[in-house]
């Protein structure tokens, strides 16, 4: 017997399950690139969202801290004093605004745009003098602000910002003792109002009545630059944003912009920033 050779013929079904494993990998790509476009688009939609609440946010931050300028402006340095806690605002969502403020001339003035004629000189003299002194860069930035009146605050500047701001106009080494001399007694006069523990200490130093007008332009006891941090907190007490402002108040410079309705981006404040996550956590870490 001669045994038949048997022939296995490949109909359609032979090839469709390739093509229902190819079919279904192109319907799972595309699938998968639309869930990822759908998932950036609602990623896009989220930060959109949180940017325009956060803009609310500080808006509001801002316009609460600049209506209370208005009235609180001449207890600044009562309020400094005092810890420099001004003001805690419950907001109906749960939510406090915090404001807290703080002595900020005490500084050397770098940026000479809109400085008197007359406090120029003393100005760019103490500037000179503490570039000289500053060890790096860094220091340098930690001595001086870009912001604010040439007069420098004797209540907080640092030792160092004092023997340098004052050494032009009396000498290296009496500026040593003056500053000194400045850091023992505003410790004393903390919480007492006026300036004359100041002008005694600059009678001491210089016998010219008109040097001791300037040395009186050039540092000043009472400042009137303040630090204000605003800080946003949840219902649970935690930091939720955090903010800082340069405010400079002048006698009635801050109500009368209110009144005369004269228009600045930033409103009473010559700068505003929000601050760093960074910050923020270090800040939320020196509360606890």
């Amino acid at each position: 017997m001669v045994a038949k050779r048997s022939h296995r013929k490949f109909g359609p079904s032979g090839f469709a399950l390739p093509l229902v494993v190819l079919l279904s990998m192109v319907a799972t790509m595309a699938i998968a690139i639309m869930l990822e476009r759908q998932g950036h688009q609602t990623l896009t939609t989220i930060r959109q969202l949180r940017w325009t609440q956060d803009r609310h946010l500080e808006r509001g931050v801002r316009e609460v801290a600049g209506s209370w300028l208005t009235s609180a402006s001449r207890r600044l340095n009562e309020i400094s004093k005092s810890g420099g806690h001004a003001l805690d605002l419950n907001m109906e969502d749960g939510r406090t605004i915090r404001l807290d403020i703080e002595d900020a001339q005490g500084r050397v003035l770098s940026n000479f745009d809109g400085v008197a004629e007359n406090e120029l000189p003393f100005a760019q003299g103490a500037y000179d003098a503490i570039v000289m002194a500053a060890g790096d860069p860094e220091e340098l930035e930690r001595w001086t602000r870009t912001v604010g009146p040439a007069a420098i605050s004797a209540a907080s500047a640092p030792e160092e910002v004092l023997a340098a701001a004052v050494a032009p106009m009396i000498g290296e080494s009496q500026a040593l003792s003056m500053a000194r001399d400045i850091v023992l007694a505003r410790e004393d006069a903390a919480d007492e109002p006026g300036t004359q523990w100041l002008r005694q200490i600059i009678a001491e130093y210089m016998t010219e009545m008109e040097d001791r007008r300037t040395m009186q332009r050039l540092l000043v006891a009472e400042p009137n630059l303040w630090r204000i941090r605003i800080t946003v907190l949840d219902g649970r007490g935690r930091i939720g944003s955090m903010y800082e402002a340069i405010v400079h108040v002048d006698g009635r410079e801050i109500r009368h912009r209110a009144e005369s309705g004269e228009f600045r981006p930033l409103g009473p404040f010559l700068l505003w920033r929000r601050m760093e996550e960074a910050e923020v956590i270090a800040q939320a870490v020196a509360r606890r």
